[in-house]
């Protein structure tokens, strides 16, 4: 009998956005090969009463195609190219200077290179370009901050087309090994 491992997903965290204590959790699912989808939730939700805040959720999803596929490679690393798409919904205050509420979603290209940094984990790198359009909406905190004002001036869309993600994540496969019966005498 031969043993052979497969990876059925893989856990992975952005240790970039980790630096900024942004919590996010991706999970890839293999899909054959030289496919796979990866699905990514980013949810920070930090705040001082009505002094600053650092709240986003944002979900994306992304079907990935990995390029020159062996089988003596792990499934998940090597290079790949992607499509994404995501929304989210964010408030972002500093004291009275940075005070903004919206919506964004975006879609667009990646391109990435994972590594085996291990036994246990990959480190995965890669960058995405496309199309970002966020409804931006600005407010005014009262003096002492007991209330929030919404500033009608200053509200409307942003488009932005160019460089929408970067990610440096820690990729912990998880594999399950099959048995299979040898081949012929």
């Amino acid at each position: 009998e031969e043993k052979s491992k497969r990876t059925i997903l893989a856990l992975k965290s952005n240790l970039l956005y980790d630096a900024l204590t942004a919590l996010n959790l991706e999970i890839e699912i293999p899909i054959g090969n030289r496919w796979s989808v990866a699905m990514e939730n980013v949810f920070p939700w930090w705040n001082n009463g009505n002094k600053w805040a650092f709240q986003m959720w944002e979900m994306g999803v992304e079907g990935r195609y990995w390029f020159k596929r062996t089988s003596s490679r792990d499934v998940l690393s090597g290079s790949f190219g992607g499509l994404y798409v995501m929304s989210a919904k964010y408030d972002f205050q500093w004291k009275r200077k940075f005070n903004y509420q919206g919506e964004y979603w975006s879609t667009g290209f990646t391109y990435g290179y994972a590594k085996p940094i291990g036994k246990h984990f990959n480190l995965e790198l890669s960058l995405s370009v496309g199309y970002l359009s966020t409804a931006y909406r600005h407010y005014i905190p009262a003096p002492g901050y007991t209330e929030l004002h919404r500033d009608p001036d200053k509200q409307g869309r942003l488009s932005y087309i160019g460089p929408t993600k970067i990610k440096a994540s820690l990729v912990f496969p998880i594999n399950i090994t099959t048995k299979k019966k040898g081949g012929r005498p």
